[in-house]
């Protein structure tokens, strides 16, 4: 079990996150190189294309790392966390058709019919849901000799994996919180940025103030904002699909132990 654990949570997670920030570094780093400076998805995407009044020169502003940039990498570590939610739906779904139970209505199952069923399914080596319930309910009811305890032990673990999937989702949601607050921030550094505007075009001018230059570095200001809700919104959707796919997953996995396990049972 740590085994399982360490795989899904620790090197495949750190490697999915790895690539997930190459891709959004590489996804910035072409919008900077492809979208025009003097457009607005240039400006509202990656902060490209605000040019201030400096010393009487008009001076674009680049900044590398702007907030966008921040917004993008971790927008692409949150598809990446989806992804990989994904893909346990779709193995926790696969292991339905391994064919670990007999699906006949007319078999019925024993101590000694349940031993070359647990046999097979530790030598298959899955750790889904689905060979972990037959592995408990096998082990409780041939301890036991117990239907009602057997069932018992699956309710149990249905419970156990239903906590487990929403422990998965935890950094997800961390995500999901920190995006939009990346976006605030991004709006208090652009106000920030427009009142210094403001302040020296105050001072070099001798009182007088560009406003066009100042509500462009407030614009950009607002532009985080909005990117950073428009990214949360789809990765609460997704989140949310993620995470109706993987508790259907257990549920079928559920419902087919009840139907050819625990229905099946009988002890002589």
């Amino acid at each position: 079990m740590a085994k399982v654990s360490l795989t899904e949570f620790g090197v495949t997670r750190l490697l999915v996150a790895a690539a997930a920030c190459a891709a959004g570094i590489l996804a910035v780093a072409l919008m900077n190189l492809l979208l025009p400076a003097d457009t607005l998805a240039a400006r509202l995407l990656v902060d490209k294309g605000l040019v201030l009044e400096v010393s009487g020169a008009l001076t674009p502003i680049t900044r590398p790392f702007a907030v966008q940039t921040f917004l993008w990498i971790t927008f692409f570590v949150g598809l990446g966390e989806v992804a990989l939610r994904f893909v346990s739906a779709w193995k926790e779904n696969a292991q339905i058709g391994l064919g670990f139970l007999p699906e006949s209505p007319e078999v019925l199952l024993g101590s000694k019919d349940l031993v070359p069923i647990f046999q097979a399914v530790r030598e298959s080596r899955s750790k889904g849901f689905l060979a972990r319930m037959i592995e408990r309910v096998i082990l409780q009811f041939q301890a036991s000799k117990s239907v009602d305890r057997a069932g018992a032990m699956l309710s149990s673990s249905i419970d156990l994996f239903a906590h487990e999937i929403d422990l998965r989702y935890h950094m997800l949601r961390f995500l999901v919180w920190l995006v939009p607050s990346l976006g605030f921030l991004g709006t208090v550094v652009g106000i920030i940025a427009g009142l210094d505007v403001a302040a020296a075009q105050y001072a070099e001018h001798a009182g007088s103030v560009n406003l066009s230059a100042v509500t462009g570095a407030l614009g950009v200001a607002f532009y985080t904002t909005w990117l950073a809700l428009l990214m949360a919104a789809v990765l609460v959707l997704l989140m949310h699909v993620a995470q109706e796919s993987e508790e259907n997953a257990l549920n079928r996995a559920g419902q087919y132990c009840l139907d050819h396990l625990i229905n099946k049972l009988y002890e002589p």
